[in-house]
Order: structure tokens, then sequence, then C-alpha cells
């Protein structure tokens, strides 16, 4: 997906990275649909669902990210939710904002096929980084983002109160914790 929007936009496709947190295959993965409404309530608005990945190379340059979610349609009344914004975030390591990137998600997310995900590229400007750095997606309850339950990389985390914490969960059975990877994957040269 991503690697068509840059052929779009003219990048060299050739000399695309694509970094990825998660077990690989879409069509091969058990997805559930989150958003952070359903555990933090309204101070879901300032969480975010973030990926940790490692720069392929010192100066490596994002240009792309792509999101897997989804956005409710009613097939009764053939509408969509209510347009809100989503909010994507570039940080170093050191969890130094780098890049903020706001739209609506009906634009990217709205499919009237009820529960598809879609995986949708956000181009962003050139953002060189080297070694660790995390992308960070706020739903704020606009949409749902794409959580693989299997396959966990140790890669997701939740970002709040300028932390980012494991995103994991407590199942329950037996209180086990439940590790996930967001579906989120940047690329760039």
């Amino acid at each position: 997906m991503i690697n068509d929007v840059m052929a779009q936009n003219n990048a060299k496709v050739s000399t695309l990275t694509v970094l990825k947190e998660d077990s690989g295959n879409l069509s091969e993965m058990i997805l559930f649909p989150y958003t952070t409404f359903q555990d933090f309530g309204i101070n879901g608005l300032f969480v975010g669902e973030a990926v940790k990945f490692t720069a392929p190379k010192p100066g490596w340059k994002i240009s792309g990210i792509e999101v897997t979610g989804l956005t409710t349609y009613n097939n009764t009344t053939k509408l969509f939710a209510p347009d809100r914004n989503f909010l994507v975030e570039v940080r170093d390591k050191d969890l130094n904002l780098l890049y903020k990137f706001a739209d609506m998600q009906n634009l990217y997310f709205a499919y009237t096929s009820e529960g598809r995900f879609l995986s949708r590229a956000i181009m962003i400007p050139s953002i060189p980084v080297t070694g660790d750095f995390y992308v960070v997606f706020y739903d704020r309850g606009s949409m749902s983002i794409a959580m693989e339950q299997t396959n966990e990389t140790s890669n997701s985390f939740f970002f709040f109160e300028s932390q980012m914490k494991p995103a994991d969960f407590t199942t329950a059975k037996a209180n086990d914790t439940m590790k996930i990877n967001w579906l989120i994957r940047v690329a760039g040269v």
C-alpha cells in the first residue's frame, strides 16, 4: 500500500524501505479494532498508540506513515461516523517531537463495508532519524486502529503523560498479560 502511494508521488520505490513491527502479512493476521476510549474514556483524547522503530542507517528519512484502521459505517442509515480528527506524531528516542500531523478520519478510513480494516498511507515531509524513534497515532475516539493479538514484537506502546508504557492487556482468564502489535508502518530512504 505505502509503495503504491509513494510511486504516485514520484518517489523512487526501488530505494524505499518499509519498516514494520508486526508479524508481516496483513491477509494472515488476526486483527481487532481498538480505540483508546475503550480503556481511557474521555482521557483517551490524550493517549496515543505508539510503535518503536529503528532506522536502518544513520540519517534515514521517513517520508510516509501507514496506519491500518477503520471508521464506523451504519449500513441501515448509510452514514459514516461524524468526522473527527486523528493525530500522528514522530518522536525521537528521547520522545522529543519531530513532526505532528492531524486530519479527519473519514478522509482516510471510511469504507462502506462495515468492519473492514483499511491500510492508509499518510505522506509527510522527509524527516531524518537515527537509531530508535517512535510513531504515535492518536485515534481520539474518531476511529479504531488495527490491533494484532498474536505474534507480538514488544515494540507497541501507549504514549501518555510524556511516557511510553508497554501496550499489554490483562486477560479475563487467569490474569494473563496479552501483548499486542499496533498496525503502524513507516517508509523512507
